[in-house]
């Protein structure tokens, strides 16, 4: 029947009812396969390319101009034996411009391929006269899902034709199942990086953050340990007594500019000082960040190099009691750098813990992005 699910939606989500119609069709249209190398490892961006046996020149989908060129691939069909299957792609080498490709880029082996196969009837309307499809209504989505596939290995090559092995991406010797460890616990997801997204306006607009404009651009909370760097306890936290007119009050942030200069309550104890400057002056309560390649040039100091890090100024070093004539107890710690001290810098790291997790997005109203899997957990009952 035209309803029934006989074949997964594609990747976009896009519904394949067409799809499936036309192949319950006793009258299907021919089916054009159409082929992609993504070579954009080498600069070389995409190659782009078909058979030429249903179309003789170019054919447009989806945008992209696929060139005509002669081909063949076989041994694509799946056991029964649950065995993957190696299928060989060969391509004509016409004067050589194959292997002129392919030469000095390791034969384009751990290259992708992607085979995609559609049905004539829903090919674009430029790739016939008038801009018109004889045959049906264009639609890009309705198509098989894509094949793809890795260049294991160049097995032939002469003046005339080129052979490649490929293989299923998961008959990679580097890929492993699962590709994400099940663990209740722990969030394997890269803190402000894939996956997180913490402080990324882009995934985590200020409007899914009502109540915590802070969280909204990602503004630095606690340390590897879970130390927050302002509110609750922790060892960062430091009992001090400021007078304030005639009374002594108790800060117990005062090392995080809990006061201001009026000696009233500051609402903002942090001071973001933008990128490390080594001449710059810096006092407790002020972060900086560093780009992630930098970041990373100290032994022993561990960095993802698409990650940009924040450093947090402790309340340590020498001790400033006086800003502008006015008395204002604070820390300078000025011509250390945050990379390599970190007796007087702390870095802004996630716990990777639920708690960890919740500390920055327990105001989103999307929910919290915790890579661990707490439904594993075994739950005693009483």
């Amino acid at each position: 029947m035209p309803g029934d699910t006989i074949i997964s939606p594609l990747e976009t989500g896009v519904s394949t009812y067409n799809l499936q119609e036309q192949l319950h069709d006793l009258q299907a249209t021919t089916v054009l396969e159409l082929f992609e190398v993504n070579a954009k490892k080498y600069g070389a961006g995409t190659y782009r390319f078909h058979p030429g046996k249903v179309l003789n020149g170019d054919v447009y989908h989806d945008g992209e101009t696929y060139k005509p060129i002669p081909l063949e691939m076989d041994g694509v069909e799946v056991k029964g034996d649950g065995t993957l299957p190696r299928p060989k792609l060969r391509i004509a080498n016409v004067d050589g411009f194959v292997s002129e490709i392919i030469q000095g880029r390791d034969d384009f082996v751990g290259l992708q391929v992607t085979r995609r196969r559609i049905f004539l009837k829903y090919l674009d309307a430029q790739n016939f006269h008038n801009n018109e499809n004889p045959f049906g209504d264009p639609d890009v989505n309705s198509r098989f899902p894509d094949d793809k596939f890795i260049i294991n290995q160049k097995t032939a090559e002469d003046k005339n034709t080129i052979e490649f092995e490929l293989v299923s991406p998961l008959e990679m010797d580097t890929v492993k199942l699962p590709s994400r460890h099940v663990i209740s616990n722990y969030c394997n997801w890269v803190y402000r990086g894939h996956g997180c997204g913490y402080g990324n306006t882009y995934l985590h607009p200020a409007q899914v953050f009502n109540e915590d404009p802070g969280a909204a651009i990602g503004i630095p909370r606690a340390d590897e340990k879970g130390r927050r760097f302002i509110e609750g306890s922790g060892s960062y936290w430091l009992d001090q007594t400021t007078t304030v007119g005639e009374e002594e009050v108790l800060n117990t942030n005062i090392a995080w500019n809990a006061l201001d200069k009026k000696g009233e309550t500051n609402k903002d104890p942090f001071h973001y000082s933008g990128l490390y400057n080594p001449t710059g002056i810096y006092l407790s309560g002020d972060y900086v960040y560093i780009p992630g390649a930098e970041s990373s040039y100290y032994e022993g100091f561990s960095s993802d190099p698409n990650i940009t890090a924040y450093f947090v100024a402790k309340p340590t070093g020498q001790t400033v009691t006086e800003i502008d004539g006015v008395a204002f107890p604070h820390y300078n710690i000025s011509g250390s750098d945050p990379r390599s001290d970190f007796s007087n810098w702390a870095k802004d790291q996630c716990s990777k813990t639920i708690a960890g997790c919740a500390l920055r997005f327990s105001g989103c109203t999307v929910g919290m992005p915790f890579g661990g899997f707490p439904g594993t957990d075994k739950f005693g009952y009483v």
